[in-house]
């Protein structure tokens, strides 16, 4: 007799659970929990780091001990707010945080982050039965020491040289012999997108080895950057940049140092 009690009373829990949830930009999984808000609760205590408050205000700050995983050895810190009581954020952690625990009186969400952990989060809410609860205390869990997977290496792209080929989209090119580098494009005017988004080849480059695609956001000399330490050496003044758009008004504009010149066609 005592059997369906038990089993009536594990429904009830099941259906609590699944009343809980929470949401937050930057969690790749979340899940009610029992307990404490302690980071110890869910990770080993030899292993894991945490850095929390139980009476968290409108913004703050948190500090926790060093995290031996990371490069620096100053101790942890970030910034936090708490907007309307119910919605966490956190921003310019010291650390990666592997996963945030939100306790609202009895309920608690673990908030779990990607390998790797990040050092910040927003929109963090915990929801029951559809309801955002306010938040009593906010727990950030950092040590893990995981590592987030290596990205792929995307493939550069290349600028053929024209010597590789004959045409640009069926227009003949030809390029001076013993002449200086050019570079060579062909815009169709009356296909979709100038002819640029089929996959053809819009332009060459005479009396050239091919060209690579570059990183125009690293330093001179920074791992395939678009200026080499040498190269900027030898260059005097500030250089600006050669730009041509193309409209479909239908005009396109050539602006060279700051000088701009229109063309309708």
């Amino acid at each position: 007799m005592r059997h369906p009690t038990i089993h009536l009373f594990t429904a009830v829990i099941m259906l609590g659970f699944a009343a809980l949830s929470s949401a937050s930009d930057n969690s790749a999984t979340v899940f009610p929990a029992e307990g404490n808000k302690q980071c110890s609760d869910y990770a080993a205590n030899g292993t894991i780091l945490q850095m929390g408050t139980n009476s968290p205000l409108t913004s703050g700050s948190l500090t926790g001990a060093e995290n031996p995983m990371d490069a620096d050895i100053t101790g942890e810190g970030v910034l936090y707010s708490v907007d309307g009581g119910k919605v966490v954020s956190f921003s310019q952690s010291s650390t990666p945080i592997d996963y945030a625990i939100l306790k609202s009186t009895k309920s608690v969400s673990v908030i779990i982050y990607p390998s790797g952990g990040v050092i910040a989060d927003a929109n963090m809410k915990l929801t029951v039965g559809g309801v955002d609860q306010p938040i009593t205390a906010i727990s950030l869990c950092y040590g893990l020491g995981n590592k987030a997977p290596t990205p792929p290496v995307a493939e550069l792209k290349t600028l053929k040289a024209c010597g590789d080929q004959t045409f640009l989209d069926q227009t003949g090119v030809s390029c001076e012999v013993g002449g200086p580098r050019a570079l060579v494009c062909n815009f169709e005017l009356d296909k979709p997108f100038f002819g640029l988004a089929d996959n053809t080849d819009t332009c060459c480059v005479c009396n050239s080895a091919a060209l690579v695609e570059c990183d125009p956001s690293q330093p001179a000399g920074g791992p395939n950057s678009c200026l080499s330490d040498t190269a900027t050496a030898t260059k005097e003044g500030a250089e600006v940049p050669v730009i041509i758009e193309l409209n479909n008004d239908p005009y396109y504009v050539s602006c060279v140092s700051g000088i701009c010149t229109y063309y309708k066609y």
